[in-house]
């Protein structure tokens, strides 16, 4: 009786067991099914699908590569989160009711963008004005945006300055015929104006190359005057007495300062609010040298923009390299391109360019280059040099990256949309080159 009731006791505890065994819940981990974006800069938000999250967002602990992510709301199958500035490239953890999963691979970077060219205006080459599809151009050389959103053009070879408003609609801002003639708008005169600089004020000022002067457009008058220079030479001095030699690009400083790319000269000239020319760096003959006057050379500065701080880039043609100017002492250094011309992507001095001969930079820091020889790029502020258009190649055809073709392209413009305007000079067209999803 003892044996079978010890038999009972046993047979009851492992009935019990069983039961118990039966009756614990299987583990509930958490499943991560996706990501999306994979890729992104610090501070993305990035949205994880799958199931068994905590519906309470604070009950859910996200790491990216054992960096704590921020999780901005939460749902049973849908968690959002921002990544951690001291996260790395790697997996994506997921700790819900205290049960941990491993997901995709978040990829730490800036997403490469797509770029896309298309036609703006010029349908053929000639000189007429209307709309975007009636407008002609002849060798349009250089292009910059005014405070209005206005498009400015140089259009070189028909020796006027252009004017294409936010509407689309292009008119003569001044110039008439080929010469030299200061005066009201519909009488003056150019001789293959460059490229054009404006001032805060939105005053207008022209490269004009043929003429060996810089000219300024008043922004409420339209009147032309002549603001330094009179025939080819290499003299500082005050207003005309000074002396330039196939004057190429203008730059303009908050500070009411000219920079002229004097091309011919090899050199970057300095004109002060009160119209006195000096040399900020070059001798007056071709050659490649950084440092200080009169160590620095030039070779065929083609053009120049001014960045926030005040520093002059200057896209230094038969160099093969963008340089850098300190506007108080001349101090030069190259800060991409290697001197070889050809057209390379990579970081600063490790990248090449192809005659790059037009600059401009957006409130960003990024820089825009017009490779001569047939591309477009662009400088990030890490100093990672992309093409954007072209491939090297002159042609005329619209598409993204290198599928486009450019001929020749002079300058570089960027709206306030980050809308980048190309004047291909041989196309006799203005480009737009936008930003489109990969």
């Amino acid at each position: 009786m003892k044996k079978l009731l010890i038999f009972s006791v046993l047979i009851s505890l492992f009935l019990g067991a069983c039961k118990d065994e039966d009756e614990v819940p299987a583990a509930v981990y958490p499943v991560i099914s996706s990501i999306s974006p994979a890729q992104g800069p610090a501070k993305t938000v990035v949205t994880i699908r799958g199931k068994r999250f905590n519906p309470n967002a604070q009950n859910n602990v996200v790491k990216f590569a054992d960096a704590t992510a921020k999780v901005l709301t939460a749902s049973d199958t849908l968690l959002t989160v921002e990544a951690p500035e001291e996260g790395a490239t790697g997996a994506i953890t997921v700790k819900a009711n205290n049960k941990l999963s491993k997901g995709p691979v978040f990829s730490y970077g800036e997403v490469e963008s797509d770029y896309e060219t298309t036609l703006y205006t010029g349908v053929a080459r000639g000189n007429e004005i209307g709309t975007l599809q009636e407008a002609k151009f002849n060798n349009p050389e250089g292009v910059v945006f005014d405070s209005k959103g206005n498009l400015i053009v140089a259009d070189r070879s028909n020796h006027v300055i252009k004017m294409i408003t936010p509407e689309g609609i292009v008119s003569v801002v001044a110039g008439t015929t080929q010469g030299y003639l200061d005066g009201a708008a519909n009488v003056a005169k150019f001789s293959n104006p460059y490229k054009i600089g404006i001032d805060k004020d939105d005053n207008i000022y022209v490269a004009d190359n043929g003429n060996h002067r810089v000219r300024k457009i008043a922004a409420e008058t339209k009147m032309v005057t002549t603001v330094a220079g009179s025939s080819a030479g290499f003299v500082d001095g005050q207003g005309t007495a000074a002396r330039f030699n196939g004057p190429i690009a203008i730059a303009c400083d908050l500070n009411g300062n000219i920079y002229v790319a004097d091309n011919s000269n090899h050199a970057v000239r300095k004109i002060s609010p009160g119209g006195l020319v000096t040399t900020l760096a070059g001798i007056g003959t071709a050659g490649y040298g950084d440092g200080v006057w009169p160590d620095v050379k030039f070779n065929n500065p083609s053009g120049l923009a001014v960045d926030k701080d005040g520093f002059v880039l200057v896209a230094d043609r038969r160099n093969n390299r963008i340089r850098r100017i300190n506007p108080n002492n001349g101090a030069t250094t190259s800060i991409a391109g290697n001197g070889t011309g050809a057209s390379v992507d990579g970081n600063g001095l490790k990248s090449s360019f192809n005659q790059p001969f037009g600059i401009t930079i957006d409130a960003d820091g990024v820089v825009y280059i017009a490779d001569l020889q047939h591309a477009i790029r662009l400088m990030r502020p890490s100093g990672d040099v992309i093409t954007i258009g072209g491939n090297g190649t002159g042609g005329d055809v619209d598409g993204r990256k290198i599928q486009s073709r450019f001929n020749q392209p002079t300058e570089v413009a960027v709206d306030a949309n980050g809308n980048i305007f190309v004047a291909d000079l041989t196309n006799h067209k203005i480009r737009k080159i936008s930003k489109v999803n990969p």
